[in-house]
Order: C-alpha cells, then sequence, then structure tokens
C-alpha cells in the first residue's frame, strides 16, 4: 500500500487528490435579475447579497452570482445548474425546485430566514378599494402583481382576480395610474422605494394601511447539494443566522431603510 502511494506521489496523482480534497467547496447562487431594493441591487450592495458573501467569506466557499429571471432560477436550482437560489418565500410546491431550512420538527426555519418582507396594497388615490386585514372592500376589478412571485397564492384565496403581466414594480404602478388594473399588491419597501423617486405615480396612488401579508425569506438550496453535502448545507443556513443577527449587519440594514 506504502509502495503504491508512492508511485501516486510520485506521478503527480496524488498531490492533485490532496489539492482536490483542499480546494474550498465552488458553488453557484441565482438571484431575480431584477431591483428589489433594499435586498437586491444593481451596483451589488444589496442587503442579500452583502450577507451571503459575508457567509461566504466565513465558511471559505467560492461562490458565483447569477442574476436569472426569477422562474428560471427556480427551474436552475431544479435542475442543477445552481447551488442555491434567493430570496425565496416559503410555497410547498416549491419543494420540487430546492430545499428550505427546517427545524426539528420538520417545519420551515424561521429563524434561518434572510429577511422578513411585507406585501402591501396599492390603490389610485380616488379609488375606494381597500384591505381591511382580512378581505378586500370594493374590490370589482384585477389585482396587478409580480409574475412567479408567491403572493399569488393569497390574493386568489381571497377572492381577487390576478394579473400577473409584469417582472417590474414601476411598470405595475403605472398600470395601476393608468387605470389598467384596479389596485396591484407589491413587497412594501420595494413600491415604497420605487414611489418615493417617482413623483408622477406617488401624486395619484396611495398604499393601504394594513399589510396584506408578511413573509420570511429564505436562500433555498439544491437537492443535489443537500444529497452530497449535508453538512455543509447545514452550515450555510446556521452562518446566515449568525450573520443577519450580527452587529455590522445590523448596521448597514438600519443605514439602508433609515428615511
Amino acid at each position: 500500500m506504502r509502495f503504491l502511494l508512492l508511485l501516486l506521489w510520485l506521478y503527480g496523482v496524488l498531490p492533485a487528490v490532496v489539492a482536490e480534497e483542499a480546494r474550498s467547496p465552488s458553488l453557484t447562487f441565482c438571484y431575480e435579475d431584477k431591483e428589489s431594493f433594499p435586498w437586491v441591487m444593481p451596483d451589488g450592495s444589496g442587503l442579500n447579497l452583502l450577507l451571503l458573501k459575508q457567509v461566504a467569506a466565513t465558511l471559505d466557499l467560492q461562490v458565483s452570482w447569477v442574476a436569472v429571471p426569477w422562474r428560471r432560477c427556480l427551474s436552475g436550482l431544479e435542475k442543477g445548474a445552481y447551488d442555491g437560489a434567493f430570496a425565496a418565500s416559503y410555497m410547498p410546491e416549491r419543494l420540487v425546485h430546492g430545499v428550505y431550512p427546517l427545524d426539528s420538527d420538520g417545519r420551515v426555519d424561521e429563524s434561518k430566514r434572510l429577511h422578513t418582507q411585507v406585501y402591501a396594497l396599492y390603490s389610485r388615490k380616488d379609488n375606494a378599494v381597500g384591505w381591511n386585514g382580512s378581505e378586500f372592500r370594493q374590490l370589482e376589478g384585477a389585482i396587478g402583481t409580480l409574475s412567479g412571485f408567491s403572493i399569488v397564492d393569497f390574493l386568489r384565496l381571497h377572492g381577487a382576480a390576478v394579473v400577473e403581466s409584469s417582472r417590474d414594480p414601476e411598470a405595475l404602478l403605472y398600470m395601476l395610474a393608468t387605470r389598467r388594473v384596479q389596485a396591484v399588491a407589491l413587497q412594501a419597501l420595494r413600491a415604497d422605494h420605487v414611489l418615493e423617486g417617482n413623483a408622477e405615480l406617488a401624486a395619484v396612488i396611495e398604499k393601504a394601511s394594513l399589510p396584506l401579508e408578511t413573509k420570511a425569506y429564505y436562500l433555498m438550496l439544491s437537492h443535489r447539494l443537500q444529497r452530497h453535502q449535508p453538512q455543509l448545507v447545514e452550515q450555510i443556513w446556521a452562518e446566515i443566522q449568525r450573520q443577519r443577527e450580527s452587529p455590522a449587519y445590523r448596521e448597514q440594514l438600519n443605514l439602508l431603510l433609515q428615511p
């Protein structure tokens, strides 16, 4: 056996094997190719990217970041083209694409989330449609929302007709302003950011006082990664929790969200 190892070393095989074992894991994470303030920004300053890059640095992971349409991101995760996809709220039908962090009872572990996001209803100021916390008021037309997002199920469950014709929050708000839909349901931070930068839209659109739904968002990981490196999967989710609660991250969060 020693003789065989010596031969492998002499011919350069064993050093290559040792180097392969010592090499940092190389992963590819995908995310939606649209701005999602403050979590993903075009210049790479979004809080999700900041958080996950710190996770990668701490765990010594080599991560490639790929921006693609959200449906393609989930599809690629399922096919093994990507090792992770973010940021995904929990939907049982998404389990075919990948895995979420789970607690000891087999439920989604919200402590391992990337962030929490509030969905809100937006309408024209001259329209009486509203949300009272449990049902829509005077809703006669359709509600617009982003294509492929989990809020669609919530809206339909509460009796709304839904239009998923856009991947751009600003385009949806223009649809509302021009009365192509009666209301829109959007992530509040994202929509508020658009309105703050667009006086034309802000002049005619208002946000309902009560939120529609509050959701936790996660880094989903691939079934392949879980099968082959289950310990690494748990390490990534545990480090997300640790970094999210760190003073350095909280400081960046407060800086981005301050008025």
